[in-house]
């Protein structure tokens, strides 16, 4: 079975540009909205001239693909690599499914000859030269040699051309269907014409259940049930990728989504598949809350989907697909009680999970999927327990993940089946180690992760994800080498990422993750920069970071994944601006991360995660205004940072991790009230400082800093009570 559907040949020289638009076309042209591509189209981002030897890859994927989309021009014509791949390809393969593209110079057919009229100047590669019959499909792609955007009609069109040849249906058929399935939807899900179309759905639904009511016919209820999940499924995961819909309008829309289910249950309220139906769309309506950070309403949607599920393996207790649907829920009930900070309840219901994922895996043991299952469950638990200070049962279940993605890993040596999933608990070792000092063994794991992320790039070029998990490796090897003061080794691998990743954005311009990718790269590049010295490079870099982002915001101001990464970016620009001596410039950008952070929070005032965001930055804000002669403002910016650091904490009490915030304003504020002669309000800060650092050092006995930092804030408490004691006599 072909692997992809289209192979490009094209002159790297000149139609990289125009190459990358028209894959981005063919791949989303009649593909359904909550997919990334409809078709998979192989393109060669890697100059052959200069790395011949990756010639068997390419052969391998002309081999796999069905059809080839030949980009000719003067400069194709007289590449040898271009002729080769021509050449492979009509030995191999018919003429029939060879397309060809014009970006350049003039092509003409002979039908006395039935060929081309080749001349000197014919920008074909000549091994062309009488292999056709007839005139083959060519289209004039000349205007865009030099850059296309992928989202304009009138390349729309021309990619349609090609799109429409690989499916095997009219052009006219797969423009509309595009427009149905894009554009539409798309627009509706975030305008009240989107109510109009799911009242249409429940209209047409209703008439579905009519016709049921009157005639139990099993092809009708079939008919009714099918047409029901997929369109409520395509509406719930294409809201999850609509920026900046409305809460209300979301509530709207999935509550009359919703309602046409439980019409159609109604009418068979027994019937096993319309329940599997009603977990499943709870269970996807709980996903696109928690997606919208309408957490209260994730968790009532989850709780729902818990409650049917469990009501079915009642019903049917040896049923092993009703477990492994409830322990897919119960993952998700997980997920959202983690986001609102109730940690034992997450860990209860992943627990839980990953009992009936294990007892399952058990009972076939020959089911890969139910063991990458259990591997799934088993991080889902480490990264509830680094989040909560238990490095140790973090860096257990991680291991014991890895362990058995190494398994599945040994059954298919000779592919990339189950490997690709090995990368994934090696960079959450590496994370963790990280973070808690072990700097060889995250260096260890990191690179080992990064060796099979190449392995797999390799492996299929077109493979934006596999090429993605490079970068990303590389982003954590670039994190270890800055933290071990490897600034210069930071800083490459950092540049090499962002090379991938800005590659990937050339692909899709209107992917808004690669162009987030691409912005957080660019921030890196300068952290790196300004540890070298490099300040003005730094400063450039995170402006450019900046640019970005706040052009990806643009129109969609309360997309909170958005504004949390500008709010980063502005923290660290501030430092930037800093290091160059611009301390306007520095409190510029801090204040507009307190503003940034303060909207972000107000989307979801329950998010412990945004409220931290605002507590950081109003520290941070204390520090500047504190360095620049300010302590009464420092202080009001630390006591507001308190009091928000306190909240979390009391929200999340089993969350040790949220201890050290704490610590660290207290001991700012200690300060403060120090230089103003408050002994009192000193001691008092610092006193809850070290019982702070005292529980911390209990409960990390090997941290030293924790020990240190007892030492510390206990002389510190008692030369204050000297001082006193002194001013008193």
């Amino acid at each position: 079975m072909p692997v992809y559907d289209a192979f490009i040949s094209y002159s790297h020289a000149k139609d990289k540009p125009v190459a990358a638009a028209l894959q981005s076309v063919i791949q989303k042209l009649g593909k359904p909205w909550y997919q990334r591509r409809g078709l998979r189209v192989f393109r060669d981002d890697t100059s052959l001239s200069a790395t011949p030897q990756l010639w068997p890859s390419i052969e391998e994927a002309l081999s796999q693909s069905r059809y080839l989309i030949l980009l000719t021009s003067p400069e194709a014509a007289d590449s040898p690599w271009v002729g080769k791949e021509v050449e492979y390809w009509l030995t191999h393969k018919s003429p029939d499914t060879l397309f060809i593209g014009v970006t350049d110079g003039e092509i003409d057919w002979d039908n006395k000859t039935d060929d081309f009229r080749w001349t000197a100047d014919t920008p074909l590669p000549s091994v062309l030269k009488g292999r056709f019959t007839a005139e083959p499909k060519w289209i004039d792609l000349r205007p865009y040699r030099e850059g296309a955007d992928p989202r304009k009609a009138a390349f729309i069109e021309l990619g349609a051309d090609f799109a429409a040849a690989i499916h095997g249906m009219p052009k006219e058929d797969l423009l509309s269907q595009e427009v149905r399935q894009q554009r539409r939807a798309l627009t509706l899900a975030v305008s009240a014409s989107v109510l109009l179309f799911v009242l249409a759905i429940g209209a047409v639904t209703a008439g579905i259940i009519a016709r049921y009511q009157q005639d139990r016919a099993e092809k009708n209820f079939a008919a009714a049930k099918d047409t029901v999940n997929g369109l409520i499924f395509q509406i719930a995961q294409g809201l999850r990728d609509v920026e900046g819909i409305r809460v209300e309008s979301l509530d709207r829309i999935l509550g009359q989504a919703r309602s046409t289910v439980e019409r159609l249950t109604e009418t068979d309220p027994e019937n096993p598949e319309l329940v599997r139906s009603k977990i499943a769309m709870l269970d996807e309506f709980a996903q696109t809350y928690r997606a919208a950070g309408n957490l209260d309403a994730a968790l009532k949607n989850a709780d729902a989907a818990l409650a049917v599920s469990r009501n079915a393996i009642a019903e049917e207790p040896n049923d092993s697909h009703a477990k492994r649907r409830l322990s897919v829920v119960l993952v998700h009930v997980g997920d959202v009680k983690r986001d609102m900070g109730e940690s034992a309840e997450a860990l209860a219901a992943y627990q839980e999970s990953l009992d009936i994922r294990q007892a399952l895996a058990a009972r076939d043991p020959d089911n890969p999927q139910l063991e990458l299952d259990v591997s799934v469950n088993l991080e889902r638990i480490g990264d509830l327990k680094a989040q909560t200070g238990d490095t140790a049962g973090a860096l257990a279940a991680y291991e014991e993940s890895l362990a058995v993605r190494r398994r599945l890993g040994e059954t298919d040596r000779d592919t990339f089946e189950w490997r690709q999933y090995i990368p994934v608990p090696l960079g959450k070792i590496c994370d963790l180690k990280r973070d808690t000092g072990d700097a060889a063994g995250a260096l260890e794991a990191c690179n080992e992760a990064l060796d099979l992320d190449r392995r797999l790039a390799a492996s299929d070029l077109s493979n934006t994800e596999w090429r993605r998990g490079v970068a990303i490796s590389l982003e954590r090897v670039g994190h270890l080498k800055l933290q071990s003061g490897d600034a210069k080794g930071a800083l490459e691998a950092f540049q090499e990422s962002l090379a991938i990743r800005l590659s990937l954005a050339e692909l899709d311009p209107g992917n808004t993750t690669w162009q987030r990718d691409v912005a957080s790269m660019y921030s890196l590049v300068g952290q790196a920069q300004q540890d070298l010295g490099d300040n003005a490079a730094a400063l450039a870099a995170q402006e450019k970071a900046l640019e970005i982002l706040r052009r990806l915001a643009e129109g969609d101001s309360n997309n909170s994944v958005l504004l949390e990464d500008i709010a980063i970016t502005l923290n660290r620009l501030g430092y930037a601006k800093i290091a160059m001596g611009d301390v306007a410039g520095a409190r510029e950008a801090w204040e507009a991360r307190v503003k940034i952070a303060r909207r972000v929070s107000s989307l979801d005032p329950d998010n412990l995660t945004w409220q931290r965001g605002v507590a950081l930055a109003l520290n941070t804000m204390g520090t500047l205004r504190q360095a620049g002669g300010d302590p009464a403002g420092a202080l009001a910016a630390y006591r507001e940072s308190l009091e928000i650091f306190r909240k979390i904490a009391a929200a999340d009490p089993d969350n040790i991790m949220a201890q050290p915030d704490l610590n660290v304003v207290l001991q700012k504020i200690g300060a403060i009230r120090l230089g103003a002669g408050d002994w009192d309000g000193a001691i008092a800060a610092y006193d809850e400082a070290l019982e702070i650092a005292r529980t911390m050092a209990e409960a990390f006995p090997d941290k030293a800093v924790w020990r240190d930092d007892v030492a510390a804030t206990r002389n510190k408490i008692e030369e204050i009570r000297r001082q006193a004691e002194a001013t008193e006599r």
